[in-house]
């Protein structure tokens, strides 16, 4: 039980982390979008979509972190 509990200890923080940075995120991402709501009171609502050259520059970044993450556990 002693080998695994670092395992598990790692994967709860990390899972707590990525929960906390999701919602910080999506926080970021509401409150961005209420000032636009906000700006454009008198317009019509639609819903608004997240063209792919928008996520792409995101999905990028979020793969880089995940591999400088990933190299923290190679040794010296």
């Amino acid at each position: 039980m002693g080998e695994d509990s670092w395992k598990n200890r790692t994967m709860i923080v990390g899972g707590v982390l990525g929960t906390l940075i999701g919602i910080g995120a999506a926080m970021l991402y509401i409150r961005a979008e209420e000032n636009e709501l906000e700006k454009a009171r008198d317009k019509p609502l639609t819903r608004k979509k997240i063209a792919p050259g928008t996520a792409l520059p995101i999905a990028i970044g979020v793969l880089g972190v995940m591999r400088q993450i990933a190299r923290l556990a190679e040794r010296d």
